[in-house]
Formats: C-alpha cells, structure tokens, sequence
C-alpha cells in the first residue's frame, strides 16, 4: 500500500515524528537542503539522506550522511521517506522494488515554507524556482488527471559557440549545423500547448541558443503562453545577448542557467554584469557531471539490458520537442535529427503530423501520456553508451576541431 499525507497536515506530521522507523530524504540536491531546514523547523530528526547519485555520498549534506539509495536496504527494513526529488513516480517505483511503503510528497513541509528564513547553496530565485517545480511535479502525480510535464526542452538550433567532443546533446556530430525553421519552432508550441494541461518549464536550448538571432522571438511566445510557468535558456557564457534579446528577458517568467566552462566561456563576466544590471534572473554553475554517453554506435543489446539501460538514465524524463516531435530525451531527438539511428516511430510523438482538430487531439494526448508513463525502454537506447545515476566523470568541454565522424541511417 502506497503511504501519503492525509489531509490533516499536522496529524501527518505528528505521524512522521512518531512512527518509530528512521526518517530519510530521497533527494540530496537543493530542494533536500531546503527540506531538512523545514524538517528541522517542525521537529523532525532527518537520520539520512539518500541519491541515486553515488558522487554525492562523498561528503555531507547539511551536515549528516548521504546513503546511495541501492545500500538503504542493508541498512534498514523500514524507514519513512520524505522525497525532494521532482521525479517522484521514479522514487516510487524504485521504493516499492526494494519493499518500502512509507513516504510522503515534499507538500507536507514545503506547501508554505517561508523560504526566506534561511540562507541556501543557490541563488533564492532558483531556490524559489526549484521548491515550485518539485510540488508541481508531487501534485501532479498524486493528481494525474491533468497532462501535466515538468519539464521540456525545445530545440532553436544545432549551432554552438563551442565543440564539445562529449556532448550529451550530440552537437559533436553535426557537419553544417543550422538553426532551426522558426515557423516549425512557433508551430510546434502552438499545438504542443494546445494539448498539454500545464508545463512548469519550457528549456530554450541549442547548441547554444544565442547562436540563433530569433531566439527573443521564441523567448516572447513563451512568455506569452498561460499554461507555461518558466522560461529557461541554458547557455554557455560565451554570448551575450543585444539590446532586443534583453528587452524580452526582463520578465519574472525568465531564468538564464548559465554553465561556466572556465576560459571558454569568454564573456561569462560581461553576461553576469548585464543580468544584473537588468535584474534578470540567472545562476551560474560550473560544469561538472559529464559522462561518457556522447557515443553514437549501436550495442545489440537484449530487451532485458535496454530496460536497465533506460531505468537507471538520468535523462529519461528530459522531454525535447524536436522537428514536431516530442522525445523523452534529447539525445534521442538529436539522433533522429542526424539520422544516426533508424525512424524509431515508438519512441517520440508526432504532434505537427495533422491538423490539431477535436477528433484527434484525443488521441495524440493518448499517446504523449503513453510516452511519458508506460515505456520501459526506447530502441534508441541501444545507441546510447548510458547515463546512469552516478556515472564516472569525465573531463567536461574537451574541444574538438572538427565534427566527430558516425554512421547515418540511409535506410530511412
């Protein structure tokens, strides 16, 4: 039996404090940080945290251990779990696997945290932005009626400032990158908002999206749409935008994630100062985290394997929007947009393929939820090297000078 919060906040509460098994948060990132200090306020002892990042179980967080989640078992035959982590239904599935049934959503203590008591490892805004899309993310799977998606990556461009020979995005590959049509960038929105309930973030990504002189175009639409709660451009610190680009950032819906390659993010300083100077929303993180899954070569792996594989991917749930097609990652996406692998049907949605009519729009939502809920494996996972949880690092933005060298599906 699945355990979650009644609607008595405070019995729940009294409940966890008194349950008489350890209490463990699932999630050592920023939204764990933010919910022990809640836990702490409501007289909760939090025993541990727990990752499936086993890199994050080499120091404290906040001052007490992180467990990798696969060694919780061994130490515990029960225990009460509070889940930081936006993908909550993984959390689930991977509690229930190992015979755990209590837990609850980050609602019980974070509903109406006062954020501003306390000082965070992050900027408050992303502090702010990370607490929201986590409760998004637990009501809509404690409500799942509504096609909710926490997130979405959008495509602008295969253009980039930089050569990254490990790519997760695969931007190594491409020969003549191009940006993308804008009238099949604003298509693709249209309907794709027509047919989802509620996105909490939309990601404006590339290459490096300020490589494409409409990106304020695509900006201002995102903007514009009600059922959109964020706008979030990744970018690399290398551009910075003009004078039309800022104008369109300057809205409390925009947060620019800047990622710090250390020297090759040239204009990193100017692009900060700018920001700052317009009061828009932006934080900074150094580039670390890479792993060794940019390569492009088919593995024949059994269906058992590509299960593993896409279980214990850490990418799995970054829905691209690509060319019209919803993926549920993005090297899924750029590998059919390099025809590195075969047309795998199954493994996105068209959503641009007809004409969005009443009739349809049925079924296409049908089949969106079927990508997000039921796949236990995508076919394209068999090109992929993996990207579990934890992975070995590597060396991130090794440079190359020319595009790196893969087998294109002519039989397309």
């Amino acid at each position: 039996m699945i355990y979650v919060e009644n609607s008595n906040r405070a019995e729940s509460v009294e409940n966890v404090k008194k349950g008489g098994v350890p209490v463990i948060i699932f999630g050592a990132g920023i939204v764990g940080e933010v919910l022990w200090q809640a836990c702490r306020q409501a007289g909760i002892n939090v025993e541990y945290f727990c990752d499936n990042n086993i890199n994050k179980t080499k120091s404290l967080k906040c001052g007490i251990q992180v467990i990798h989640t696969k060694n919780i078992k061994t130490k515990y035959k029960d225990a009460i779990f509070l889940i930081s982590a936006a993908d909550i239904k993984d959390v689930v599935d991977q509690l229930q696997a190992m015979g755990f049934s209590k837990w609850h959503a980050s609602s019980l203590l974070l509903r109406d945290f006062d954020l501003s008591q306390f000082k965070f490892n992050a900027p408050i805004d992303f502090v702010e932005f990370a607490v929201s899309t986590c409760l998004s993310c637990h009501d809509s799977y404690l409500s799942p009626d509504k096609l909710f998606m926490r997130s979405v990556d959008i495509i602008i461009t295969e253009r980039c400032s930089l050569k990254c020979m490990d790519c997760s995005n695969l931007m190594q590959y491409y020969k003549k990158p191009k940006d993308c049509d804008i009238d099949e960038i604003m298509q693709s929105v249209d309907v794709f908002c027509a047919l989802a309930d509620e996105v909490n973030e939309f990601r404006v990504i590339g290459g490096e999206p300020f490589m494409n002189k409409e990106i304020h175009t695509v900006i201002e639409r995102l903007i514009d749409e009600p059922k959109i709660r964020k706008v979030v451009i990744y970018t690399n610190g290398t551009i910075v935008p003009n004078e039309e680009q800022i104008e369109r950032l300057n809205n409390t819906k925009v947060l620019l994630i800047i990622t710090d390659y250390g020297m090759l993010s040239k204009n990193i300083n100017p692009l900060t100062q700018i920001l700052r100077q317009n009061n828009i929303s932006h934080y900074v993180t150094k580039a670390q985290g890479w792993a060794d899954c940019a390569n492009l070569s088919k593995h024949y792996r059994n269906t058992e394997q590509q299960k593993e594989i896409f279980t214990n991917c850490c990418a799995k749930n970054t829905l691209t929007l690509s060319k019209g097609k919803l993926y549920r990652c993005p090297f899924a996406a750029n590998a059919d947009r390099l025809w590195a692998i075969p047309d795998y049907e199954r493994d996105y949605v068209n959503i641009i393929q007809e004409p969005l009519k009443a009739m349809n729009s049925h079924e296409i939502k049908n089949k969106i939820r079927a990508l997000l809920v039921e796949k236990e494996f995508l076919e394209t996972c068999d090109f992929c090297n993996g990207r579990p949880f934890g992975a070995p690092e590597i060396q991130p933005a090794i440079q190359t000078s020319k595009p790196l060298e893969y087998t294109q599906c002519y039989s397309r």
